[in-house]
């Protein structure tokens, strides 16, 4: 494998057997080398290989004045979180939260410290990914021997649920706060209350965080003109239908977002089933 273009001293980029661009990193790995040079295989340390040429490059733009433990510690939770979470995690976790460790540690080193708004909502609609987010501060802390505070687990699964959900970061934070209107909402409609330790319930709360994605990034379902079953919706599930529709009211109030009927009809589904008794 030989040296494309030396990104710095512990960063260079080479070709791999399909001519593929990849990232390959080592201590002192491009100290003193060229293009065209041979790179020595037991002084690579870890090798990156993104989907895209694009990004690659940002990936290259982000390492490059990182230091190198900052760039181990951060793979070594990206390493664990694909362990968990396999391929729902797209490639865009690296470029994310390479930089959000490197910056979180800069930031605890110089006691700047901020609390996460969402922590609460993280750990009731995201558990998994937050117990992995906690998970990631035992690995910083065992690999930099810095300990950060709980918000920053949230903070971290934030970039997890950005991942998976293929959603822009602020699309994240506006998911779980869409769900705890949509909820309160519901709370107002059904006052005796409904059981949230339900397998109906749960499925709710998932099908909630895509539904809110989707309508957050204008990616909704269309309609599919079954007529028949939305009238049988409409008229059989009428305090669930209503419910709905006061939530698609909210949401084209507030957030000036249309809600497609089709939509309407999924939440009022799962309206009913969280609330039969």
């Amino acid at each position: 494998m030989k040296i494309t273009k030396i990104v710095n001293n512990n960063i260079v980029t080479s070709a791999d057997e399909h001519g593929m661009e990849i990232i390959v990193m080592g201590r002192g790995l491009g100290f003193g080398q060229k293009p065209g040079f041979d790179i020595p295989d037991n002084k690579i340390e870890k090798i990156f290989r993104l989907s895209s040429q694009k990004d690659n490059q940002k990936l290259i733009d982000i390492i490059e004045d990182i230091p190198l433990e900052h760039i181990h510690a951060a793979d070594q939770v990206i390493s664990y979180a694909k362990s968990m979470f396999g391929d729902k995690l797209k490639d865009t976790i690296y470029l994310s939260l390479i930089d959000h460790i490197n910056c979180a540690i800069e930031r605890q080193k110089n006691n700047l410290l901020f609390q996460n708004p969402l922590l609460w909502e993280i750990k009731q609609y995201y558990p998994s990914e937050f117990q992995v987010a906690t998970q990631s501060l035992n690995i910083l802390k065992k690999t930099l021997g810095i300990s950060f505070p709980v918000d920053e687990a949230g903070f971290i699964a934030l970039h997890f649920i950005t991942s998976e959900y293929d959603t822009e970061m602020q699309v994240t934070f506006d998911i779980p706060r869409l769900i705890d209107e949509i909820l309160h909402i519901i709370d107002k409609h059904y006052p005796e209350g409904f059981s949230k330790d339900s397998i109906h319930f749960e499925r709710f709360i998932t099908h909630l965080k895509f539904f809110a994605a989707r309508v957050l990034q204008s990616k909704q379902i269309p309609d599919d003109g079954d007529f028949l079953f939305r009238s049988m919706i409409r008229e059989q599930y009428k305090q669930s239908y209503e419910c709905a529709v006061d939530i698609k009211s909210f949401i084209e109030n507030m957030h000036h977002i249309p809600l497609s009927e089709e939509e309407l009809i999924y939440l009022s589904v799962h309206i009913k089933r969280i609330t039969m008794k």
